[in-house]
């Protein structure tokens, strides 16, 4: 599955998307529950040097970071945003020690209906405010959704590339 472009998303779409990537993750990293050999392909670290549960946790942790800017932009005049918004390398971040992918995917769910709740709420006016980013660098609103409904499809493709090789690997 290749990565959608999103450029021209509107705020409806990207809360159907929003809402639709914990159940389309959960079917990729888990698509047996209770079943430890499945959850054991969750957590193998494949050949990038990351597994499933990892990348889940980015994305949660992703989604966390753009709808905390999402509210500087929407409350603030000239929010300074977080280097993470516009920059990749500032997002990875390691799952605490026992993560399940159970446990993360459940997380995931309630982040990205928080995050799919903010973004309904939003009134269309507000879709043009902007914020900067620190290093450099400025984002819209609409652009910063955008940019979690990007970042959603490529931890679904990430995650399903994750889940085969550590198939392949057994």
């Amino acid at each position: 599955m290749s990565v959608p472009d999103v450029s021209q998303l509107a705020a409806p779409d990207a809360v159907v998307a929003l809402r639709s990537y914990p159940r389309r993750l959960r079917a990729a990293v888990l698509p047996l529950a209770d079943d430890p050999t499945v959850e054991a392909f969750a957590e193998r670290v494949g050949p990038d040097g990351h597994s499933a549960v990892d990348i889940v946790v980015t994305v949660t942790n992703t989604w966390v970071l753009l709808g905390q800017a999402l509210r500087q932009i929407l409350v603030s005049d000239e929010p300074m945003l977080h280097a993470g918004v516009l920059d990749p390398a500032q997002r990875v971040w390691d799952p605490p020690p026992g993560t399940s992918a159970d446990g993360a995917l459940d997380r995931l769910a309630d982040e990205a209906t928080v995050l799919a709740d903010a973004v309904d709420g939003v009134a269309s006016r507000d879709w043009s405010r902007t914020g900067t980013v620190a290093g450099g660098g400025s984002i819209t609103a609409i652009d910063l959704v955008r940019e979690a409904v990007r970042v959603g499809a490529q931890g679904l493709t990430d995650a399903q590339a994750a889940i085969r090789a550590a198939r392949i690997g057994s």
